[in-house]
């Protein structure tokens, strides 16, 4: 079940982002434009036509970034502004840095100062989030956003262009929920590796050819009858980000299945749509209110341990592993509280601490194959 033809060319883009991103642009010669965050309306920027995509930058070494960056800066910090220092990312036509963590808005000064693409453009999303002056606030600044990038992209953005964006995005998000869902259903039909795959690609690829590839899978995920193995242990990952191919080789290798996920590298990605009724702007910004909170952001109205565990639960997990990325103080804060509600519930879990590139896969393979183990007893 595994070789089939949409999950293998997802594979394939996974695997060299870079490759496909060049070719995409000589072909089509459209700008692109990285952004960091799921927070970023990526709808506004392929509608004034710029492709929009990810920085998930993965290293094993750091050497140009360290002139710049404090020893205790997340390594998606750093590995990201080393990869754009070694010209890695010179396909860019400029950055969206949207408003998160401490790291992540002095890097955009840092960034602005020594990459110096064409475009660059802070986002100054509200912290809290459940206020009528957030709101407003939200909404103003996303049409700040919209006027910036009409004078980069030198024509005007319709609220028509919107809305065929928000179509094209929220189908994105339809396909990617229904194979998730099908994932928890049938644990097994696909493997770590080719989950890595499909968010991977989501993160970077044109939603017009990521689309028919997520639709053809799905298809064949429906007609495909029983899984290719034993589906073992069922996994949740829990984390901020995991650009990590290797950890998800591991859980594979480790015999277990993912059934769900709590990332900004998947659920949180994908988890809500945007309405396509009344001003595009306005539903823009309301799906950021909507969304569940990250540590960056405050919504009392929305409890994130509360959903957590929902989520956790309905997936049939049988333990849950945290992904930690090292120096990432917002998630760090969140930890205690999550695990407390999985412990109020007799839900295993692991916590492993993970930077962007190196991994210390021999101590964090035994950990994690321990931890499989005690879910089979």
């Amino acid at each position: 079940m595994e070789k089939i033809g949409a999950l293998e060319a997802l594979k394939e883009y996974a695997a060299d982002p870079s490759a496909y991103l060049k070719k995409r642009k000589t072909k089509s010669g459209k700008k692109i434009l990285g952004y960091f965050c799921t927070n970023t309306p990526e709808e506004m920027i392929h509608a004034a036509g710029f492709l929009p995509v990810r920085i998930l930058s993965s290293r094993d070494t750091i050497s140009l970034a360290s002139r710049h960056l404090q020893s205790y800066s997340c390594s998606l910090v750093q590995s990201s502004l080393e990869s754009g220092l070694r010209g890695e990312l010179a396909y860019l036509d400029g950055t969206v840095f949207p408003h998160t963590c401490d790291s992540i808005q002095r890097l955009s000064d840092i960034w602005a100062e020594n990459l110096r693409f064409p475009f660059h453009w802070d986002l100054v999303l509200p912290v809290k989030l459940h206020t009528e002056s957030a709101r407003a606030y939200l909404i103003h600044e996303l049409r700040r956003f919209r006027k910036g990038l009409e004078e980069f992209a030198g024509r005007p953005v319709s609220d028509g262009d919107l809305r065929k964006a928000i179509s094209l995005f929220n189908e994105n998000r339809s396909w990617l929920k229904e194979i998730s869902r099908y994932q928890a259903q049938y644990p097994g039909r696909i493997l770590p590796s080719g989950l890595y795959a499909l968010i991977k690609t989501a993160n970077f690829m044109a939603k017009e050819e990521h689309n028919p590839l997520l639709k053809e899978l799905a298809a064949q995920l429906q007609d495909g009858g029983r899984p290719s193995r034993s589906a073992g242990p069922r996994l949740f990952l829990a984390g901020s980000v995991c650009d990590q191919p290797k950890m998800y080789d591991l859980v594979e290798s480790c015999g277990a299945s993912l059934v769900g996920d709590d990332l900004c590298t998947g659920w949180r990605y994908f988890a809500e749509d945007v309405s396509l009724e009344g001003d595009p702007i306005v539903a823009l910004a309301d799906r950021l209110i909507r969304k569940v909170p990250c540590p960056c952001k405050f919504n009392p109205d929305i409890d994130p341990a509360d959903r957590f565990l929902q989520r956790v639960k309905a997936s049939g997990t049988q333990g849950v592993v945290f992904l930690l990325l090292k120096f990432c103080d917002p998630h760090a804060f969140d930890y205690p509280h999550l695990k407390e509600k999985l412990d109020q519930e007799r839900i295993p879990s692991l916590l492993l601490e993970i930077e962007s590139g190196g991994l210390p896969l021999g101590g964090m393979e035994t950990r994690l194959r321990a931890f499989v183990e005690t879910l089979s007893l």
